[in-house]
């Protein structure tokens, strides 16, 4: 089991952003496993040298700190860990139908 827990992301994040409170567990779920799917893209991200495009720097320094801290943890561990520590924040979307 995943640590922290949900109630104790779920404390934290809405200690710091008390304006918008998360009600949903489904929201924390969702923002961790869209975080994780980031990690993995940047992770197996190749480089555009047939495409002649440049590659951002800042993108390449991502890629080396995510792929080192791979070794040690899978992505959803990181994706939980960086919610909890406030890397990633939720962000509501406006209801649109």
């Amino acid at each position: 089991m995943l640590q922290p827990s949900y109630n104790q992301i779920l404390e934290k994040l809405n200690s710091e952003n008390s304006d918008n409170p998360v009600t949903s567990r489904y929201s924390i779920i969702i923002a961790t496993a869209r975080r994780a799917r980031q990690i993995i893209d940047i992770a197996n991200e190749t480089s555009n040298a047939r495409n002649h495009e440049i590659i951002d720097p800042v993108r390449i320094k991502k890629k080396v700190e995510l792929n080192e801290k791979l070794k040690r943890q899978k992505p959803i561990s990181i994706a939980v860990d960086e919610l909890y520590s406030g890397k990633i924040r939720i962000k509501e979307r406006d209801n649109v139908l």
